[in-house]
Protein backbone atom coordinates (compact mmCIF):
# COMPACT_ATOMS: atom_id res chain seq x y z
CA UNK A 1 0.00 0.00 0.00
CA UNK A 2 1.06 3.31 -0.68
CA UNK A 3 0.17 6.22 1.97
CA UNK A 4 0.72 9.33 1.45
CA UNK A 5 0.46 12.32 4.16
CA UNK A 6 1.79 15.46 5.31
CA UNK A 7 1.72 17.78 8.92
CA UNK A 8 2.93 20.95 10.00
CA UNK A 9 6.71 21.62 10.90
CA UNK A 10 8.96 24.19 12.78
CA UNK A 11 11.25 23.59 10.57
CA UNK A 12 13.06 26.46 8.95
CA UNK A 13 13.01 24.73 5.42
CA UNK A 14 9.70 23.29 3.16
CA UNK A 15 9.33 19.84 4.50
CA UNK A 16 9.76 16.92 2.07
CA UNK A 17 6.47 14.62 1.26
CA UNK A 18 6.90 11.13 2.66
CA UNK A 19 5.19 8.52 0.68
CA UNK A 20 5.24 4.84 1.14
CA UNK A 21 4.97 2.24 -1.20
CA UNK A 22 4.26 -1.35 -1.23
CA UNK A 23 4.68 -4.53 -3.54
CA UNK A 24 2.77 -7.76 -3.98
CA UNK A 25 4.65 -10.48 -6.61
CA UNK A 26 7.13 -8.06 -7.54
CA UNK A 27 4.48 -5.31 -9.35
CA UNK A 28 3.36 -2.36 -6.82
CA UNK A 29 -0.20 -1.95 -6.40
CA UNK A 30 -1.44 1.58 -5.27
CA UNK A 31 -4.21 2.19 -3.19
CA UNK A 32 -4.89 5.94 -2.70
CA UNK A 33 -6.15 6.80 0.93
CA UNK A 34 -7.43 10.35 0.40
CA UNK A 35 -6.06 11.77 3.31
CA UNK A 36 -4.95 15.18 1.62
CA UNK A 37 -8.20 15.46 0.25
CA UNK A 38 -10.92 13.90 2.58
CA UNK A 39 -12.10 11.94 -0.42
CA UNK A 40 -12.35 8.18 -0.68
CA UNK A 41 -9.91 7.72 -4.04
CA UNK A 42 -10.36 4.06 -3.98
CA UNK A 43 -14.11 3.91 -4.50
CA UNK A 44 -14.05 6.46 -6.87
CA UNK A 45 -11.48 4.44 -8.89
CA UNK A 46 -13.87 1.69 -8.50
CA UNK A 47 -16.58 3.57 -9.95
CA UNK A 48 -15.08 5.20 -12.39
CA UNK A 49 -13.68 1.50 -13.62
CA UNK A 50 -17.02 0.11 -13.40
CA UNK A 51 -18.01 2.18 -16.02
CA UNK A 52 -15.29 1.77 -18.01
CA UNK A 53 -15.91 -2.08 -17.61
CA UNK A 54 -19.19 -2.15 -18.98
CA UNK A 55 -18.46 -2.85 -22.65
CA UNK A 56 -16.21 -5.44 -21.55
CA UNK A 57 -19.18 -7.04 -19.04
CA UNK A 58 -21.28 -6.82 -22.37
CA UNK A 59 -18.81 -9.31 -24.16
CA UNK A 60 -18.20 -11.03 -21.27
CA UNK A 61 -22.29 -11.61 -21.07
CA UNK A 62 -22.17 -11.98 -24.60
CA UNK A 63 -19.65 -14.76 -24.67
CA UNK A 64 -22.05 -16.46 -21.43
CA UNK A 65 -25.23 -16.57 -23.81
CA UNK A 66 -23.29 -18.09 -26.49
CA UNK A 67 -21.97 -21.34 -24.56
CA UNK A 68 -25.25 -21.80 -23.60
CA UNK A 69 -26.81 -21.91 -27.10
CA UNK A 70 -23.96 -23.90 -27.90
CA UNK A 71 -25.04 -25.95 -25.13
CA UNK A 72 -27.93 -26.88 -26.03
CA UNK A 73 -27.47 -27.47 -29.27
CA UNK A 74 -25.38 -29.84 -28.28
CA UNK A 75 -28.30 -31.49 -26.37
CA UNK A 76 -30.57 -31.67 -28.54
CA UNK A 77 -27.96 -33.42 -30.75
CA UNK A 78 -27.35 -36.04 -28.61
CA UNK A 79 -30.64 -36.45 -28.74
CA UNK A 80 -31.10 -37.23 -31.92
CA UNK A 81 -28.35 -39.23 -31.78
CA UNK A 82 -30.28 -41.50 -29.00
CA UNK A 83 -33.05 -41.10 -31.59
CA UNK A 84 -31.25 -42.29 -34.27
CA UNK A 85 -29.82 -45.59 -32.35
CA UNK A 86 -33.69 -46.68 -31.56
CA UNK A 87 -34.70 -45.90 -35.32
CA UNK A 88 -31.39 -48.71 -36.10
CA UNK A 89 -33.41 -51.15 -34.05
CA UNK A 90 -36.06 -50.98 -35.92
CA UNK A 91 -33.85 -52.01 -39.15
CA UNK A 92 -31.79 -54.49 -37.46
CA UNK A 93 -32.72 -57.80 -38.99
CA UNK A 94 -33.18 -59.53 -35.61
CA UNK A 95 -36.24 -57.52 -34.87
CA UNK A 96 -37.68 -58.55 -38.02
CA UNK A 97 -36.44 -62.07 -37.60
CA UNK A 98 -39.11 -64.78 -38.70
CA UNK A 99 -39.79 -69.17 -37.44
CA UNK A 100 -40.94 -71.53 -38.88
CA UNK A 101 -42.09 -74.63 -37.06
CA UNK A 102 -41.77 -77.81 -39.21
CA UNK A 103 -43.06 -81.56 -37.60
CA UNK A 104 -43.17 -85.11 -38.79
CA UNK A 105 -45.80 -87.24 -38.40
CA UNK A 106 -42.83 -90.20 -38.07
CA UNK A 107 -40.01 -88.19 -36.47
CA UNK A 108 -38.34 -91.88 -35.71
CA UNK A 109 -37.65 -92.30 -39.84
CA UNK A 110 -38.68 -89.33 -41.52
CA UNK A 111 -37.24 -85.87 -39.93
CA UNK A 112 -37.45 -82.80 -41.55
CA UNK A 113 -35.74 -78.79 -41.27
CA UNK A 114 -35.37 -75.57 -42.74
CA UNK A 115 -36.28 -72.19 -42.84
CA UNK A 116 -37.92 -69.87 -45.83
CA UNK A 117 -40.50 -73.08 -46.68
CA UNK A 118 -43.77 -72.10 -48.71
CA UNK A 119 -46.31 -73.03 -45.72
CA UNK A 120 -47.88 -76.11 -45.95
CA UNK A 121 -47.37 -80.33 -45.80
CA UNK A 122 -45.57 -83.25 -48.28
CA UNK A 123 -46.38 -87.11 -47.59
CA UNK A 124 -42.66 -88.96 -47.63
CA UNK A 125 -42.67 -92.60 -48.12
CA UNK A 126 -39.64 -94.58 -47.95
CA UNK A 127 -39.02 -98.34 -49.37
CA UNK A 128 -34.94 -98.29 -48.75
CA UNK A 129 -32.60 -96.43 -47.22
CA UNK A 130 -29.24 -95.52 -49.14
CA UNK A 131 -25.92 -96.77 -48.23
CA UNK A 132 -22.03 -97.28 -48.21
CA UNK A 133 -19.52 -100.23 -49.24
CA UNK A 134 -18.00 -102.37 -47.53
CA UNK A 135 -15.49 -105.04 -47.80
CA UNK A 136 -13.62 -107.50 -45.68
CA UNK A 137 -10.77 -109.49 -45.33
CA UNK A 138 -11.44 -113.15 -46.11
CA UNK A 139 -7.66 -114.62 -45.64
CA UNK A 140 -5.33 -114.99 -42.46
CA UNK A 141 -2.94 -112.98 -43.60
CA UNK A 142 -1.27 -110.82 -40.19
CA UNK A 143 1.14 -108.52 -41.54
CA UNK A 144 2.59 -107.21 -45.02
CA UNK A 145 4.91 -109.73 -46.37
CA UNK A 146 6.57 -107.02 -48.41
CA UNK A 147 6.66 -103.03 -49.28
CA UNK A 148 3.48 -102.59 -51.19
CA UNK A 149 1.04 -99.28 -52.40
CA UNK A 150 -2.25 -99.76 -51.84
CA UNK A 151 -4.74 -97.99 -54.40
CA UNK A 152 -8.61 -97.51 -52.78
CA UNK A 153 -11.23 -96.05 -55.47
CA UNK A 154 -14.93 -94.94 -53.65
CA UNK A 155 -17.12 -94.66 -57.32
CA UNK A 156 -15.68 -91.73 -59.48
CA UNK A 157 -13.64 -89.95 -56.56
CA UNK A 158 -9.99 -89.87 -56.54
CA UNK A 159 -8.06 -92.97 -56.07
CA UNK A 160 -6.27 -93.07 -52.19
CA UNK A 161 -3.07 -94.31 -52.32
CA UNK A 162 -1.42 -95.60 -49.04
CA UNK A 163 2.15 -97.07 -48.62
CA UNK A 164 2.71 -100.19 -46.75
CA UNK A 165 6.01 -101.64 -45.52
CA UNK A 166 6.56 -104.96 -45.23
CA UNK A 167 6.22 -106.27 -41.60
CA UNK A 168 3.36 -103.71 -41.08
CA UNK A 169 0.49 -105.39 -38.84
CA UNK A 170 -3.23 -105.04 -39.85
CA UNK A 171 -3.76 -101.97 -37.51
CA UNK A 172 -0.89 -100.17 -38.98
CA UNK A 173 -2.14 -101.00 -42.27
CA UNK A 174 -5.63 -99.66 -41.20
CA UNK A 175 -3.91 -96.53 -39.50
CA UNK A 176 -2.28 -95.38 -42.78
CA UNK A 177 -5.69 -96.11 -44.97
CA UNK A 178 -7.20 -93.54 -41.87
CA UNK A 179 -4.43 -91.05 -42.27
CA UNK A 180 -4.55 -91.07 -46.19
CA UNK A 181 -8.20 -91.00 -46.89
CA UNK A 182 -9.92 -87.97 -44.72
CA UNK A 183 -13.84 -88.69 -44.03
CA UNK A 184 -13.97 -90.94 -47.43
CA UNK A 185 -13.02 -94.03 -45.71
CA UNK A 186 -12.85 -95.82 -42.49
CA UNK A 187 -10.94 -98.78 -41.90
CA UNK A 188 -10.63 -100.84 -38.54
CA UNK A 189 -9.28 -104.32 -37.62
CA UNK A 190 -12.51 -106.86 -36.55
CA UNK A 191 -12.00 -109.97 -35.50
CA UNK A 192 -8.52 -110.00 -36.86
CA UNK A 193 -9.94 -109.01 -40.11
CA UNK A 194 -9.03 -105.64 -42.14
CA UNK A 195 -12.36 -103.79 -42.52
CA UNK A 196 -12.67 -101.33 -45.37
CA UNK A 197 -15.99 -98.97 -44.43
CA UNK A 198 -16.96 -96.11 -47.39
CA UNK A 199 -18.04 -92.90 -45.95
CA UNK A 200 -20.04 -92.23 -49.14
CA UNK A 201 -23.70 -93.77 -49.80
CA UNK A 202 -25.22 -94.49 -52.98
CA UNK A 203 -25.14 -97.31 -55.42
CA UNK A 204 -22.48 -95.78 -57.90
CA UNK A 205 -20.05 -95.32 -55.24
CA UNK A 206 -18.79 -98.78 -55.18
CA UNK A 207 -15.49 -99.26 -53.24
CA UNK A 208 -12.59 -100.94 -55.17
CA UNK A 209 -8.86 -101.97 -54.23
CA UNK A 210 -6.05 -102.79 -55.83
CA UNK A 211 -2.08 -102.68 -54.80
CA UNK A 212 1.07 -102.79 -56.82
CA UNK A 213 2.50 -106.22 -55.47
CA UNK A 214 0.42 -108.50 -53.81
CA UNK A 215 -1.00 -107.05 -50.88
CA UNK A 216 -4.48 -106.91 -52.19
CA UNK A 217 -4.70 -110.44 -53.19
CA UNK A 218 -3.10 -111.29 -49.92
CA UNK A 219 -5.95 -109.74 -47.97
CA UNK A 220 -8.61 -110.96 -50.25
CA UNK A 221 -10.66 -107.99 -49.91
CA UNK A 222 -14.40 -108.88 -50.56
CA UNK A 223 -18.15 -106.83 -50.69
CA UNK A 224 -19.44 -107.72 -47.49
CA UNK A 225 -21.63 -104.51 -47.88
CA UNK A 226 -23.44 -103.47 -51.43
CA UNK A 227 -24.00 -99.59 -51.80
CA UNK A 228 -26.95 -98.58 -53.14
CA UNK A 229 -29.76 -95.13 -53.36
CA UNK A 230 -32.30 -94.62 -51.32
CA UNK A 231 -35.67 -94.83 -52.77
CA UNK A 232 -38.71 -92.59 -51.66
CA UNK A 233 -42.08 -91.34 -52.97
CA UNK A 234 -43.26 -87.70 -52.68
CA UNK A 235 -47.08 -87.25 -52.26
CA UNK A 236 -47.64 -90.58 -53.97
CA UNK A 237 -45.81 -89.59 -56.86
CA UNK A 238 -42.95 -92.21 -58.52
CA UNK A 239 -40.73 -93.91 -56.78
CA UNK A 240 -37.09 -91.43 -56.45
CA UNK A 241 -33.96 -92.32 -55.76
CA UNK A 242 -31.05 -90.32 -53.76
CA UNK A 243 -27.83 -91.46 -53.21
CA UNK A 244 -27.79 -89.75 -49.53
CA UNK A 245 -30.27 -89.99 -47.22
CA UNK A 246 -30.51 -86.01 -46.76
CA UNK A 247 -32.86 -84.64 -49.18
CA UNK A 248 -32.54 -81.06 -50.30
CA UNK A 249 -34.95 -81.22 -53.67
CA UNK A 250 -38.48 -81.55 -52.13
CA UNK A 251 -38.80 -77.52 -51.45
CA UNK A 252 -36.72 -74.70 -51.37
CA UNK A 253 -35.15 -74.06 -47.51
CA UNK A 254 -36.19 -77.90 -46.63
CA UNK A 255 -33.78 -80.48 -45.56
CA UNK A 256 -35.40 -83.88 -45.41
CA UNK A 257 -33.46 -86.89 -43.68
CA UNK A 258 -34.27 -90.34 -44.79
CA UNK A 259 -33.46 -92.34 -41.06
CA UNK A 260 -35.91 -95.79 -41.81
CA UNK A 261 -38.60 -97.66 -43.68
CA UNK A 262 -42.05 -96.06 -43.32
CA UNK A 263 -44.93 -98.71 -43.19
CA UNK A 264 -47.08 -95.53 -44.69
CA UNK A 265 -46.11 -92.07 -45.90
CA UNK A 266 -45.09 -89.19 -43.29
CA UNK A 267 -46.63 -86.43 -42.80
CA UNK A 268 -44.11 -83.24 -43.16
CA UNK A 269 -45.84 -80.09 -41.98
CA UNK A 270 -44.39 -76.63 -42.63
CA UNK A 271 -46.66 -74.04 -40.67
CA UNK A 272 -47.35 -70.26 -41.59
CA UNK A 273 -43.88 -68.17 -40.68
CA UNK A 274 -44.28 -66.46 -37.54
CA UNK A 275 -43.43 -63.02 -36.70
CA UNK A 276 -41.05 -61.93 -33.77
CA UNK A 277 -44.19 -59.71 -32.33
CA UNK A 278 -42.58 -58.58 -29.30
CA UNK A 279 -39.04 -57.70 -30.42
CA UNK A 280 -41.05 -55.59 -32.92
CA UNK A 281 -43.42 -54.24 -30.70
CA UNK A 282 -40.29 -53.69 -28.07
CA UNK A 283 -38.64 -51.68 -31.30
CA UNK A 284 -41.79 -49.67 -31.62
CA UNK A 285 -42.00 -48.58 -28.57
CA UNK A 286 -38.66 -47.95 -27.16
CA UNK A 287 -38.37 -45.76 -30.43
CA UNK A 288 -41.73 -44.22 -29.58
CA UNK A 289 -40.37 -43.13 -26.21
CA UNK A 290 -36.94 -41.43 -28.02
CA UNK A 291 -39.41 -39.87 -29.99
CA UNK A 292 -41.50 -38.05 -27.31
CA UNK A 293 -38.53 -37.46 -25.21
CA UNK A 294 -36.79 -35.79 -28.66
CA UNK A 295 -40.31 -33.91 -29.81
CA UNK A 296 -40.52 -32.69 -26.14
CA UNK A 297 -37.03 -31.17 -25.77
CA UNK A 298 -37.36 -29.68 -28.92
CA UNK A 299 -40.76 -28.03 -28.09
CA UNK A 300 -39.82 -26.79 -24.79
CA UNK A 301 -36.69 -24.84 -26.14
CA UNK A 302 -38.72 -23.15 -29.02
CA UNK A 303 -41.28 -22.55 -26.52
CA UNK A 304 -39.31 -20.85 -23.74
CA UNK A 305 -39.68 -17.17 -22.92
CA UNK A 306 -36.73 -14.71 -23.05
CA UNK A 307 -36.57 -12.72 -19.40
CA UNK A 308 -37.07 -9.43 -19.94
CA UNK A 309 -34.12 -6.97 -19.06
CA UNK A 310 -32.25 -10.07 -17.56
CA UNK A 311 -29.67 -9.80 -14.69
CA UNK A 312 -27.99 -13.21 -14.32
CA UNK A 313 -26.60 -15.68 -16.92
CA UNK A 314 -29.11 -17.81 -16.62
CA UNK A 315 -31.80 -15.45 -17.19
CA UNK A 316 -30.37 -14.07 -20.05
CA UNK A 317 -30.00 -18.19 -21.42
CA UNK A 318 -33.61 -18.65 -21.21
CA UNK A 319 -35.24 -18.39 -24.82
CA UNK A 320 -31.96 -18.45 -26.21
CA UNK A 321 -33.17 -21.05 -28.69
CA UNK A 322 -36.81 -19.60 -29.36
CA UNK A 323 -36.25 -17.96 -32.42
CA UNK A 324 -33.74 -20.51 -33.77
CA UNK A 325 -35.40 -21.19 -37.28
CA UNK A 326 -33.61 -24.45 -37.78
CA UNK A 327 -34.53 -26.41 -34.95
CA UNK A 328 -38.22 -25.07 -35.84
CA UNK A 329 -37.61 -26.87 -39.12
CA UNK A 330 -36.60 -29.75 -37.35
CA UNK A 331 -39.20 -30.40 -34.98
CA UNK A 332 -41.66 -29.76 -38.22
CA UNK A 333 -39.88 -32.63 -40.83
CA UNK A 334 -39.92 -34.92 -37.58
CA UNK A 335 -43.76 -34.70 -37.56
CA UNK A 336 -44.16 -35.14 -40.97
CA UNK A 337 -42.38 -37.86 -41.24
CA UNK A 338 -44.35 -40.27 -39.20
CA UNK A 339 -47.48 -38.61 -40.13
CA UNK A 340 -47.15 -38.19 -43.54
CA UNK A 341 -49.00 -41.44 -45.85
CA UNK A 342 -46.43 -43.97 -47.40
CA UNK A 343 -47.81 -43.70 -51.12
CA UNK A 344 -45.73 -46.10 -52.18
CA UNK A 345 -47.00 -48.60 -49.70
CA UNK A 346 -50.60 -50.71 -50.17
CA UNK A 347 -53.23 -48.77 -49.02
CA UNK A 348 -53.66 -50.86 -46.53
CA UNK A 349 -50.46 -50.27 -44.54
CA UNK A 350 -49.48 -46.94 -45.80
CA UNK A 351 -50.14 -45.08 -42.57
CA UNK A 352 -48.25 -45.38 -38.96
CA UNK A 353 -52.07 -45.42 -37.87
CA UNK A 354 -52.86 -48.46 -39.63
CA UNK A 355 -50.04 -50.07 -38.02
CA UNK A 356 -50.64 -49.28 -34.50
CA UNK A 357 -48.49 -45.72 -34.31
CA UNK A 358 -50.46 -42.64 -33.71
CA UNK A 359 -50.86 -39.52 -31.77
CA UNK A 360 -54.08 -40.97 -30.52
CA UNK A 361 -57.62 -38.56 -30.39
CA UNK A 362 -56.54 -34.60 -30.06
CA UNK A 363 -60.57 -34.09 -29.14
CA UNK A 364 -63.34 -35.98 -28.17
CA UNK A 365 -66.16 -35.98 -25.67
CA UNK A 366 -63.78 -35.32 -22.48
CA UNK A 367 -60.65 -33.01 -21.77
CA UNK A 368 -58.56 -32.40 -24.98
CA UNK A 369 -55.14 -34.32 -24.63
CA UNK A 370 -52.31 -32.01 -24.55
CA UNK A 371 -49.50 -34.78 -25.59
CA UNK A 372 -51.98 -35.54 -28.79
CA UNK A 373 -51.93 -32.12 -29.63
CA UNK A 374 -48.35 -32.03 -28.93
CA UNK A 375 -47.70 -35.00 -31.52
CA UNK A 376 -46.72 -37.30 -29.09
CA UNK A 377 -46.73 -40.79 -30.13
CA UNK A 378 -48.49 -43.57 -28.80
CA UNK A 379 -48.81 -47.80 -29.65
CA UNK A 380 -51.72 -49.64 -30.15
CA UNK A 381 -49.99 -52.64 -29.11
CA UNK A 382 -52.93 -55.08 -29.84
CA UNK A 383 -53.22 -53.27 -33.59
CA UNK A 384 -49.68 -53.85 -34.38
CA UNK A 385 -49.80 -57.63 -33.38
CA UNK A 386 -52.55 -57.98 -35.41
CA UNK A 387 -51.33 -56.46 -38.69
CA UNK A 388 -47.90 -58.41 -37.88
CA UNK A 389 -49.94 -61.74 -38.59
CA UNK A 390 -51.64 -60.40 -41.07
CA UNK A 391 -49.57 -58.42 -43.47
CA UNK A 392 -46.11 -58.89 -41.68
CA UNK A 393 -43.66 -57.78 -44.80
CA UNK A 394 -46.20 -54.76 -45.69
CA UNK A 395 -45.55 -53.61 -41.92
CA UNK A 396 -41.86 -54.45 -41.88
CA UNK A 397 -41.31 -52.32 -45.21
CA UNK A 398 -43.65 -49.52 -43.61
CA UNK A 399 -40.75 -49.16 -40.66
CA UNK A 400 -37.27 -50.84 -42.91
CA UNK A 401 -38.11 -49.82 -46.77
CA UNK A 402 -34.84 -47.82 -47.93
CA UNK A 403 -35.49 -47.35 -51.55
CA UNK A 404 -37.31 -45.35 -53.82
CA UNK A 405 -38.04 -41.53 -53.19
CA UNK A 406 -39.44 -40.18 -49.85
CA UNK A 407 -43.15 -41.50 -50.62
CA UNK A 408 -42.18 -44.80 -50.55
CA UNK A 409 -39.28 -45.04 -48.03
CA UNK A 410 -40.28 -46.59 -44.56
CA UNK A 411 -40.11 -44.68 -41.70
CA UNK A 412 -36.15 -45.49 -40.67
CA UNK A 413 -35.11 -43.94 -44.19
CA UNK A 414 -36.63 -41.21 -43.83
CA UNK A 415 -35.71 -40.40 -40.24
CA UNK A 416 -32.15 -41.09 -41.34
CA UNK A 417 -32.43 -38.62 -44.26
CA UNK A 418 -33.18 -35.97 -41.79
CA UNK A 419 -30.63 -37.18 -39.12
CA UNK A 420 -28.07 -36.49 -41.91
CA UNK A 421 -29.57 -32.89 -42.53
CA UNK A 422 -29.19 -32.02 -39.04
CA UNK A 423 -26.51 -33.73 -37.14
CA UNK A 424 -24.07 -35.25 -39.98
CA UNK A 425 -20.70 -33.94 -41.14
CA UNK A 426 -22.01 -30.68 -42.67
CA UNK A 427 -25.03 -30.87 -40.91
CA UNK A 428 -27.00 -28.09 -39.80
CA UNK A 429 -26.52 -28.43 -36.12
CA UNK A 430 -22.52 -28.86 -36.64
CA UNK A 431 -22.91 -25.87 -38.74
CA UNK A 432 -24.38 -24.05 -35.95
CA UNK A 433 -22.45 -25.04 -33.46
CA UNK A 434 -18.61 -24.64 -35.34
CA UNK A 435 -20.14 -20.97 -35.51
CA UNK A 436 -20.52 -20.64 -31.76
CA UNK A 437 -17.22 -21.86 -31.07
CA UNK A 438 -15.68 -19.44 -33.46
CA UNK A 439 -17.87 -16.66 -31.94
CA UNK A 440 -17.24 -17.67 -28.42
CA UNK A 441 -13.43 -17.94 -29.20
CA UNK A 442 -13.86 -14.41 -30.99
CA UNK A 443 -15.43 -12.99 -27.45
CA UNK A 444 -13.11 -14.25 -25.23
CA UNK A 445 -10.14 -12.68 -27.07
CA UNK A 446 -12.42 -9.39 -27.22
CA UNK A 447 -12.26 -9.72 -23.85
CA UNK A 448 -8.68 -10.33 -23.09
CA UNK A 449 -7.81 -7.01 -25.19
CA UNK A 450 -9.99 -5.36 -23.23
CA UNK A 451 -8.31 -6.95 -19.94
CA UNK A 452 -4.95 -4.84 -21.26
CA UNK A 453 -7.09 -1.74 -21.95
CA UNK A 454 -8.59 -1.61 -18.39
CA UNK A 455 -5.19 -2.31 -16.53
CA UNK A 456 -4.01 0.60 -18.61
CA UNK A 457 -7.01 2.78 -17.64
CA UNK A 458 -6.82 2.07 -13.89
CA UNK A 459 -2.88 2.36 -13.80
CA UNK A 460 -3.54 6.33 -15.19
CA UNK A 461 -6.52 6.99 -12.80
CA UNK A 462 -4.53 5.65 -9.61
CA UNK A 463 -1.67 7.75 -10.87
CA UNK A 464 -3.58 11.05 -11.54
CA UNK A 465 -5.43 10.62 -7.91
CA UNK A 466 -2.09 9.92 -6.79
CA UNK A 467 -0.78 13.19 -8.07
CA UNK A 468 -3.22 14.82 -6.73
CA UNK A 469 -2.98 13.82 -3.23
CA UNK A 470 0.78 14.63 -3.71
CA UNK A 471 0.05 18.24 -4.79
CA UNK A 472 -2.54 18.71 -1.65
CA UNK A 473 -0.35 17.12 0.65
CA UNK A 474 2.65 19.37 -0.34
CA UNK A 475 0.17 22.38 -0.34
CA UNK A 476 -1.29 21.82 3.06
CA UNK A 477 1.87 21.34 4.32
CA UNK A 478 3.19 24.39 3.42
CA UNK A 479 0.53 26.42 4.35
CA UNK A 480 1.08 24.47 7.88
CA UNK A 481 4.89 26.21 7.56
CA UNK A 482 3.82 29.65 6.76
CA UNK A 483 1.24 29.41 9.45
CA UNK A 484 3.92 28.17 11.84
CA UNK A 485 6.59 31.47 10.56
CA UNK A 486 3.42 33.97 10.65
CA UNK A 487 3.22 33.01 14.70
CA UNK A 488 6.81 33.41 15.21
CA UNK A 489 6.61 37.00 14.04
CA UNK A 490 3.72 38.31 16.00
Amino acid sequence: MSAVSGSGSSSSTSPLLNTNLSSSGGSSTFQISGLASGLNDAQIIQELMSIEQQPQQNIINQANLETARKTDLQAIQTQLSQLSVAVSQLIDPSTWSTSQQITSSDPANVSATGGGVPPGGFQIGVTQLARAAQLTQSTSLAAANADDQLTITIGSASPINVTVKSGDSLQTIASSINAASGTQLFASVVNSKLVLSSQVTGAANTLSVSSTGTLADDLGLTQTVTPRDATYTVDGGAPQTSASNTLTNIATGLTVTLKGVTATPASVTVAQAGANADGVQTAVQNFITVYNQTITMISDKLAEQKVQSPTTDADRAKGDLSDDSSLASLLSQLRETVSTAFAGAPAGMSTLYQAGVSTGAAVGTGALNQDAIDGQLTLDANALSTQLAAQFQNVKNLFTNATGTYASEGLAQRLNDVFQQYTGTKGVFTTEINGENSLIASLNQQKADWDVRLADKQAALQQKYTAMETALSQLQSQGSWLSGQISKLG
